[in-house]
């Protein structure tokens, strides 16, 4: 709140005799939002509340860029209502993928391959970065995550350093010997600790082009994950949270990193804000009319 602008809010829809519900909402880029923790007390009202309310402010403020959230493909609810939304919303301006997310002890001793030359992120390798991103993850990934405007999140990381915090983001490329086309890019980003339950905050993400040998992928993920481990030398934790492709998940575990768990990230950019709100809508619509048929049901037997 002391920082003048929004960065933090939790939105909270309900009454307590009927059950509440919440959101949180952070703000990753300057123009980027991350929706997470949605809880609800058995109140499917005031989800829905919560989630358009979310909805209509982007709409409405006409800045917001992009949204995205992140949820565990087990996890029947949020699989159902976010992970079907690229059938809404259209693959133009929304993704929903699957990732591994794993545990690296950061003290882990990493050592970089003479085969593989890793770059440090310059402005002049935007088109790079952009490049390798958008072939293993997509344009709607590189549009959220705001990566062909404020890379190292300089902007945002100037509102944040108002109120003595700090968001800011470190990338590197790997390129093979001689070769001009990048096979593969970390993205080290830094936050609040604890800002996202799971740490996605700091998460390190791993990017690997698909058309890497096999007895290659091993090398390029060590050698930029050796470059990368600078970045987390304050991290509080003792393991650095790193998000990668199930291919370069097994390799980084057979090095000593932990599987933890699989994560998907769902993104939504502004031009499918209207489509992402009537979907949502939608879904809770159908929900909300089966739980007051059913409560109707009870009520008619409970006065036979």
């Amino acid at each position: 709140m002391l920082a003048g602008e929004s960065l933090l809010s939790v939105l909270i829809a309900g009454e307590q005799s009927h059950g509440q519900s919440s959101l949180a909402v952070w703000r990753t880029t300057l123009n980027g939002w991350v929706l997470q923790h949605l809880v609800s007390e058995n109140n499917p009202l005031a989800s829905r509340a919560v989630m358009l309310a979310c909805g209509a402010a982007s709409i409405q403020n006409g800045l917001d860029e992009s949204g995205q959230n992140w949820f565990r493909p087990e996890n029947r609810f949020p699989a159902r209502v976010f992970g079907s939304m690229v059938q809404s919303v259209g693959g133009d301006s929304s993704s929903v993928e699957r990732y591994s997310y794993l545990a690296l002890p950061r003290r882990l001793p990493l050592t970089k391959k003479g085969n593989v030359s890793i770059v440090p992120y310059d402005r002049s390798q935007r088109a790079a970065l952009c490049s390798v991103a958008a072939a293993e993850r997509g344009p709607v990934y590189v549009a959220g995550e705001d990566l062909w405007g404020d890379v190292n999140c300089e902007a945002i990381n100037e509102l944040y350093q108002r109120v003595g915090l700090r968001r800011t983001r470190h990338v590197w490329l790997a390129y093979a010997r001689h070769k001009d086309e990048p096979i593969g890019a970390v993205i080290a980003h830094r936050g609040p600790l604890g800002i996202n339950f799971s740490y996605l905050e700091n998460r390190c993400d791993l990017i690997l082009s698909k058309s890497l040998p096999a007895a290659e992928i091993s090398d390029v993920a060590v050698s930029l994950l050796h470059a990368c481990t600078g970045a987390y030398q304050d991290f509080e934790l003792d393991e650095i949270p790193v998000i990668a492709d199930d291919v370069a998940a097994s390799a980084l575990v057979r090095v000593g990193a932990e599987f933890v768990r699989h994560y998907c990230q769902g993104v939504w950019l502004r031009s499918g804000y209207r489509q992402f709100y009537r979907h949502v809508d939608a879904f809770y619509s159908r929900i909300v009319a089966r739980t007051e048929r059913r409560i109707s049901h009870e009520t008619v037997l409970g006065v036979q």
